[in-house]
């Protein structure tokens, strides 16, 4: 099905030409047809000779009424853009045609209507200023056909194009993420409720289970209804009605969207989103700083609060970079196109593309870190995956452009492409662009080291250390690890991770303390002092003996004591040689030999016993498993 919309000023025959190609009347609310003008979006059907269906799309020309335009045109495969040959080009033709062209349509026909109404020397000088309006734009060489809906001059040529379009244009793209603004709802008897809108990006079925955005309520799909037929399965570009199984009514709105529901989660998480901006050379005013502005995608129009990029405002005719918070919840894809309003006075300001989600607005002082955002002005594919490996220095393959406005075959296909031109590189299922995750991996370990420096008592950090240094997410922390791991930069000695060539040195107060330690534990070679006293010695005890274990210049016996390892080789080598002579080890023997009370023996005792030196046997000790060792 191909999606034809009209464009154009109040009055100008949009709705009376599409009546006469399809005879069906587009004005189907009662205030429309009283009033005589397009208020809301108008529907009908048309099929060629060759049984090929076009939908029509009749669009509201009365400026009051653009946004209704807006969400007409946003799901089109071509603009028919209508003048009237008495009127001429008008406020509105100037506004429908700035906001087909920054929704980059990229098909168009012109259409001068009422051509009986003027002679043709007007008619030439005309078209004449019509093609000086578009030159170099998307309608620079679109045909022109001058025709009469009052009286059915030059239909047939009109018609006679219109055939050829279904094979000549490539209708909506099946990128596998389908989604429906909806731009009506209503209750059907027997049915229940119903949303209409133009099917984008992907295919939906019946039985389906589907997302109604905002309201993210699941539900099932009981039906479907495409160009007046009851379907199975819906495809991009078709007129599409939908209900559903059991779903208050309420929450089927217009501006709304129905979607694949694992969508919506990266769109509820985010609550800004940044746009590239062109602004009308007409528009009243700049883009200012925290300005407010409607923005429209779809349906859906909601207002919110613009901040810009760079400049503290974007002057009409000029293109830039903002970032957009929502009053409501908005969903949208990325390289989706939005147009601009003012709240009052209602006219169109510019308009552009979404280029990313952010959880909230950034701060003035780390806009450089959004530098990636120009790269993605005038979106392709490359440019995106770029773009996004400069944002976040390396991703899961899997991971990659979710919601991006690009199917996934399309994105692994540009991957592939771009890792066997080395433009990026993969680890362990992660891609990256070197220069970019360069710098970032001489970041984290830097964070690292500092630390490290600044506590070079320790011996290497655990894991869970190393995430509350980095500045990074614990997905990056861990790939970041291993990569550095593999390169050799960074060691892994058990649980603990050490950049190479890193040395534990004392300093200051952790030096003092230590000497202090390190005294009392040579002076009372096997009777030193508890864990808990020495932690009373000082502010830094705890780190000075962390330092001696790690260093192995004492063994921590239990939870009681420390023993210079030297003393405690002797102690260990005493049992062996007892229980080696007699067969067995009494308390008693360990007391005289080492002059020590019950208090040291049995913690020694019970550490021998848990490291299998020894094992108990009644009241002595006898070989453990591990007595060998």
């Amino acid at each position: 099905m191909l999606v034809i919309g009209t464009a154009g000023h109040i009055d100008h025959g949009k709705s009376a030409i599409v009546k006469r190609l399809t005879n069906t009347d587009p004005d189907r609310l009662p205030e429309e047809k009283a009033r005589g003008m397009t208020i809301d979006l108008g529907f009908a059907f048309y099929n060629t000779p060759a049984n090929e269906t076009i939908a029509f799309i009749d669009v509201p020309g009365h400026e009051r009424f653009v946004k209704n335009m807006v969400s007409g045109v946003g799901g089109i495969d071509l603009v028919m853009l209508v003048i009237a040959a008495d009127d001429g080009w008008m406020p509105q033709t100037e506004e429908h045609f700035q906001i087909v062209r920054l929704l980059k349509i990229k098909n168009g026909i012109i259409v001068i209507n009422k051509s009986d109404l003027v002679d043709e020397e007007w008619l030439e000088l005309l078209e004449s200023e019509i093609k000086d309006k578009v030159a170099g734009s998307f309608l620079e060489s679109a045909p022109i056909f001058k025709i009469s809906a009052e009286t059915g001059d030059n239909f047939d040529l009109l018609e006679d194009y219109l055939y050829t379009l279904p094979s000549a244009i490539k209708s909506q793209r099946d990128i596998g993420k389908p989604r429906l603004y909806i731009d009506r709802s209503f209750v059907r008897s027997g049915i229940g409720g119903v949303v209409t809108g133009t099917l984008r990006g992907g295919q939906l079925e019946v039985g389906q289970m589907v997302t109604i955005f905002p309201a993210n309520v699941e539900a099932k799909i009981r039906t479907l209804h495409s160009n007046n037929t009851d379907v199975q399965i819906a495809v991009p570009g078709q007129r599409t009605a939908v209900s559903f199984t059991g779903i208050d009514k309420s929450i089927l709105e217009r501006g709304g969207v129905i979607l694949a529901a694992q969508q919506t989660a990266i769109t509820i998480e985010n609550k800004v989103i940044a746009l590239s901006v062109e602004m009308l050379p007409q528009s009243p005013v700049p883009l200012e700083d925290r300005r407010r502005m409607l923005c429209i995608i779809g349906t859906t129009e909601i207002e919110g609060e613009v901040r810009t990029l760079q400049n503290k405002y974007i002057s009409p005719g000029e293109k830039g970079i903002v970032f957009f918070k929502p009053d409501k919840p908005l969903y949208t894809l990325l390289g989706e196109k939005w147009i601009g309003r003012l709240p009052t006075p209602m006219v169109t300001i510019g308009g552009g593309e979404v280029l990313d989600y952010l959880p909230y607005f950034p701060r003035k002082r780390d806009y450089d870190s959004y530098s990636y955002l120009y790269e993605r002005t005038n979106i392709n594919l490359e440019k995106l995956i770029l773009s996004e490996l400069q944002k976040e220095f390396i991703l899961p393959k899997e991971d990659i452009l979710p919601l991006a406005n690009f199917s996934e075959k399309a994105v692994n296909n540009q991957i592939k492409n771009m890792w066997q031109k080395k433009i990026i590189q993969i680890f362990e299922g992660h891609i990256y662009v070197e220069k970019f995750f360069t710098d970032a991996i001489k970041q984290f370990k830097n964070q690292i080291e500092t630390y490290l420096e600044a506590n070079a008592h320790l011996n290497g950090l655990l894991l869970e250390q190393i995430e509350q240094v980095s500045s990074f997410s614990k997905s990056k922390t861990a790939i970041f690890l291993k990569y550095l791991i593999s390169t050799g930069e960074i060691l892994k000695n058990n649980d603990k991770f050490t950049p190479t060539g890193q040395e534990m040195i004392l300093k200051g107060a952790v030096k003092n303390t230590y000497e202090i330690i390190m005294k009392e534990l040579t002076e009372k070679k096997y009777t030193p002092p508890t864990i808990q006293n020495l932690i009373h010695l000082g502010k830094q005890a705890r780190n000075a003996i962390r330092f001696i274990v790690d260093t192995s210049q004492a063994y921590k016996c239990g939870s009681d004591f420390l023993f210079l390892t030297d003393n405690w080789n002797d102690i260990v080598l005493f049992i062996k040689e007892t229980i080696n002579q007699n067969n067995e080890l009494k308390v008693s023997d360990i007391k005289e030999k080492f002059e020590m009370s019950r208090k040291f023996t049995i913690p020694i005792l019970e550490e021998t016993d848990r490291l299998k030196i020894t094992a108990r046997a009644g009241d002595v000790r006898i070989k453990g498993d591990n007595f060998e060792n």
